[in-house]
């Protein structure tokens, strides 16, 4: 799993594998010896999973941040544009390879974003918005369509359990890729502080991917 990244492992293929025999014919006239050799090629399960700042096949700790900054004048005035993110201006990569099926997207947060100040109000994740799009350019061998972004799910901090989002294989494989896009909505008008950014004002997304 990845914190506004995940990432999952990719293994190795492992090495031709070979078995052979042997015959001895022996007699008058013409003779014929044969002998048989079974090949088999083993694929080991893969599954990936990149959001935001990653190395396609590895594992990349990088966490990437995403901040909205309300101007003085736009406190509760509207949508606000991130920053941060590989992609810059609030925008991440996000790319998924799986080689056994469908492959099940989610997000978990832990509860609303908040300054950690008892008794201030909390900032609810439905008021970060996400646009999914393709990236600008493609990745050979994936389709850049872009990923519906699953919603965020705040199950276990009492909220409402979500459904995740469903990447259908093709051929026994899903290898896709796009970009999301956050916003701020910024329809209140809160006390001043910094919301979230640190898990324990319940600041982190942590997607995962799971397959069968």
């Amino acid at each position: 799993m990845k914190k506004l990244l995940v990432i999952a492992a990719f293994a190795a293929i492992a090495p031709l594998a070979a078995h052979a025999e042997s015959n001895f014919v022996t007699g008058a006239g013409a003779l014929s010896a044969s002998a048989r050799l079974n090949f088999s090629i083993t694929i080991p399960k893969v599954l990936f999973l990149q959001v935001g700042t990653g190395t396609i096949y590895a594992t990349n700790a990088t966490v990437d941040a995403i901040d909205f900054s309300v101007a003085a004048g736009n406190v509760g005035g509207g949508a606000v544009a991130g920053t941060g993110g590989d992609l810059t201006a609030g925008a991440v990569t996000v790319r998924v390879l799986g080689n056994t099926g469908t492959v099940t997207l989610n997000s978990g947060v832990t509860g609303p974003l908040s300054t950690g100040v008892a008794g201030n109000p909390t900032v609810p994740w439905s008021d970060i918005t996400v646009a999914s799009g393709a990236l600008g350019s493609t990745t050979a061998g994936f389709i850049n369509t872009g990923i519906a972004h699953p919603a965020f799910n705040t199950a276990a901090a009492g909220g409402s359990s979500t459904t995740g989002t469903t990447l259908a294989a093709t051929g026994g494989l899903v290898r896709q890729e796009g970009k999301w896009t956050f916003a701020y909505a910024n329809t209140a008008t809160l006390p001043a502080g910094t919301y979230g950014s640190t898990a324990g004002n319940n600041g982190v997304v942590t997607y995962t991917a799971t397959a069968p």
